[in-house]
Parts: C-alpha cells; sequence; structure tokens
C-alpha cells in the first residue's frame, strides 16, 4: 500500500510505504499485547529510565518505547517527544518489527519507504532513525525501543550502541512480561480469596447444594493452581513473584482438599483424630495461605511457634483449616498497620494454639460460651460483610478434634481479641 503525502510541506510528489503485515502473524501478536494489558497505562520510572540512559548512550535527542496496536504505534515511555501515539501506517518501528536485529535508516530523506511519510516531512523531522524489536520469550515482537535523530547520520550507531540498543529492548521486553505476570498473580490471588471466602461460608451447611457449589469450585481451583504452577516454574522471572506463584498454588492444593472434603462428606465439619502431630507443621502451612490475605489487608502476620515440638492428636489438614479461618477472621477485623500473631499454647500438659490480634476486640456480653459469640455491629475493615460463620466452623472443626475453643479479650491496656484451642487427647 503507497499513501500520499502531498499535503504535508515539502511533501510534493513523494509518497511513503507502510509495513506490509501478515493477518495470521498480526492475530497472534495483537493477542499477546492484548494480553499484557499495557496500552494507555500511565509512565513508570523503569521505562522512563531506559529511554533516558539509551538517548545518552547513542546520542539521540528522541527516544522511544513504542508498542504497535491494530492502528496505532503508542508510546510507553519517551524522552524528546510529546506526542503519546501516531497512526500505525507512519511508524517506523511497524517496519523495524519483522527485523532480525536493529533496524537502522540512516537519512529518511532518501529512502523510498519513508521519503513523504508525515513524520519525516513534518514534525519531528525525523532524518535518522534505529528501531531494536522487543521481542517476547517466543519471538514475538511487540514494538520497538528505538532512537530518533533530525540529522541524518550516514554512518548509523557504532557496535557498542547497536549492542546496548538490543540489550535495552530485551529489558523492556522482560519487564513488560514480569508486569504480565504480576497482574495474572493479583488475579489469582483475588480469585483464591473469593473460593476461600465461600468455601468457609458453606462448610458448615448440610444439603445437595454443597456438593454442587464444591463441585463447580473444582474448574477455577484447578485453573488457579495450573497457573500459578506455570509461573512457580518460569526461571526466567525474578525469586518473588515466583514464591508468590508457589504460594498460591499451596493454597489451591489445600482449599481443593477442602473442596474434596466437602464432596465426600457433605454434613460434616470434621474427622476425628488421626495420629499424632507437631502442632508447628499445619499452623505454618496456615500462615502460609493467609499471608496474601495479610498483604491485602496491610497487616503485619508474626508466629511464635517455638523450637520445640508440640505433639498433639489430631488430623493436621483439619487443624490448618481451623488455624485458616481463626487467621482470615483476625485478618478481617484488624484495622490497616496492626498485628496478627499465632503462637503455640501450653498449659499444665494441654497444648495447643492461640490466634492474637491488634483489632477492636469484642463486647463481654458478646461471648456467649466456649468458642461462640453473639451477633454484633462491628465491620470488617477488609473484605465487605462478614457471614460470621467462621469461628463456627472452627469451633465445630476443634470439637471434633477432641478440642476446644475459648474466645476472650486480650488483657488491657491492650486491644485485640485472643482465640484459643487447645487439644485434650
Amino acid at each position: 500500500m503507497t499513501t500520499g503525502a502531498d499535503d504535508k510541506p515539502g511533501a510534493a510528489g513523494r509518497t511513503y510505504t507502510p509495513a506490509g503485515r501478515d493477518p495470521a502473524h498480526e492475530r497472534r501478536r495483537l493477542a499477546h499485547l492484548d494480553r499484557l494489558g499495557v496500552l494507555d497505562t500511565p509512565p513508570e520510572p523503569g521505562f522512563d529510565r531506559i529511554v533516558d540512559i539509551v538517548s545518552d548512550l547513542c546520542r539521540a535527542p528522541i527516544a522511544l518505547v513504542s508498542l504497535i496496536d491494530s492502528d496505532r504505534q503508542w508510546f510507553k515511555a519517551r524522552h524528546g517527544l510529546d506526542a503519546t501515539e501516531t497512526p500505525r501506517d507512519w511508524a517506523f518501528c511497524d517496519h523495524a518489527l519483522a527485523s532480525a536485529s536493529v533496524l537502522e535508516v540512516p537519512d529518511a530523506a532518501q529512502d523510498p519507504r519513508f521519503a513523504g511519510n508525515p513524520l519525516v516531512v513534518g514534525p519531528p523531522f525525523i532524518r535518522f532513525y534505529a528501531g531494536a524489536p522487543i521481542r517476547l520469550s517466543d519471538g514475538i515482537a511487540l514494538g520497538t525501543l528505538c532512537v530518533i535523530d533530525p540529522e541524518p547520520r550516514p554512518d548509523g550507531l557504532d557496535d557498542r550502541q547497536t549492542r546496548m540498543l538490543e540489550a535495552h529492548a530485551a529489558l523492556v521486553a522482560e519487564r513488560l512480561q514480569l508486569m504480565a505476570a504480576n497482574d495474572h498473580l493479583r488475579d489469582q490471588m483475588d480469585l483464591a480469596v473469593r473460593v476461600q471466602t465461600r468455601l468457609f461460608d458453606m462448610a458448615a451447611t448440610p444439603g445437595q447444594a454443597v456438593q454442587e457449589l464444591a463441585h463447580e469450585l473444582r474448574t477455577p481451583l484447578c485453573s488457579t493452581m495450573g497457573y500459578a504452577a506455570l509461573i512457580a516454574a518460569d526461571e526466567r522471572l525474578p525469586q518473588e513473584p515466583r514464591a508468590w506463584a508457589g504460594s498460591i498454588e499451596e493454597a489451591g492444593r489445600w482449599m481443593l482438599g477442602l473442596v474434596n472434603r466437602l464432596l465426600a462428606r457433605p454434613r460434616s465439619t470434621g474427622r476425628q483424630p488421626s495420629g499424632v502431630i507437631d502442632l508447628r507443621q499445619p499452623l505454618a502451612v496456615a500462615m502460609r495461605l493467609v499471608h496474601g490475605l495479610s498483604l491485602e489487608a496491610g497487616v503485619g502476620l508474626e508466629d511464635v511457634l517455638g523450637p520445640d515440638a508440640a505433639p498433639v492428636t489430631a488430623d493436621a489438614s483439619i487443624v490448618a483449616q481451623i488455624a485458616v479461618n481463626l487467621l482470615a477472621n483476625a485478618l478481617k477485623y484488624t484495622p490497616a498497620g496492626g498485628h496478627v500473631r499465632v503462637e503455640i499454647a501450653r498449659n499444665e500438659g494441654v497444648i495447643g494454639f492461640a490466634v492474637i490480634d491488634s483489632g477492636p476486640g469484642v463486647a463481654v456480653e458478646r461471648i456467649a460460651g466456649p468458642g461462640v459469640l453473639r451477633a454484633g455491629d462491628v465491620k470488617p475493615t477488609v473484605g465487605g460483610g462478614s457471614s460470621g460463620m467462621g469461628l463456627e466452623i472452627a469451633r465445630r472443626l476443634t470439637e471434633g478434634q477432641s478440642g476446644r475453643m475459648e474466645i476472650s479479650n486480650r488483657p488491657a491496656p491492650a486491644h485485640g481479641l485472643v482465640v484459643r484451642v487447645l487439644f485434650f487427647n
């Protein structure tokens, strides 16, 4: 396709040629770009630093991170240029997508592909252009990291400048993929929290509805676990998001076990103790499972499990479920900046654990008995409303393990709630 530019100053009789496009490749490329979700996002310091560095390295007044959409090129970062986008047909970077390395145009006014381009015959009056493709790990190029000069450069970039331009384009690609991985992790964490909350709310509700709901939850759980496993195994990503993904996968396995127990025992909320366990192990699991909730709430999460074994006769998975319920409940009612602590409790040969928060506590008249709270007006600080079933589920599960749950306020002048779970076996 050839487009006239005769209405531009100095462009009489000259034309420019948009880049050719393979439809199948374009569909794949645009799908990748859409998946990243980066178009029209605000400027970010990491990308801005890259264009500043490249501009200096290449001695070019303009440097851009340019992403090629279906009908435009959009600049994620720009140095020396006010425009945020141009039509795709004008984009030098569109030509660079198919280049195996850096595409250089020594003098655009003398190049038949660009001589009549509006960006050559008008602002910013491009003469020299060099663009390195921004390629994802599968080889798909989404755009370029490019430098522009209004003066022609017959000799182009030197070898070092070319290497640095390519290296920084690779950094842009890695940063884009990391952003997408982090966004996906947040989405999966949100899904995990919603599934976990739904399971808590329905765990004590008998009947066919529980089985049907539990069955339907298997699909999103398996999806969460699958994506999390892929991210955790991707050695191209930094360690921190990979560790988050591992935690999400672990949470998914735990919740899938709960779903399977609900399907197998729709009228049961607990099992009889099955063996001697070290109480610290399921408590450590529970701490990992609620880590995402603590980040969302802005609440510190601490443990005082100690170096000594805490042997009790109980089912480890049920103990973890009890602890997760109590920790999630504490996080929900603790204001941001507060803290929630879990610690081993020992008293005259009885071993258990306590969940202690720095929230508002409860009115004494609300404590109706061991592990039982009457309804009150304390509102959750995060996560919206609450069914109030978390404590009830934990109490029933505790009793199913030959244990007892106790609730009290922290002694003055401290504020907060203490929930103890003791095992008498």
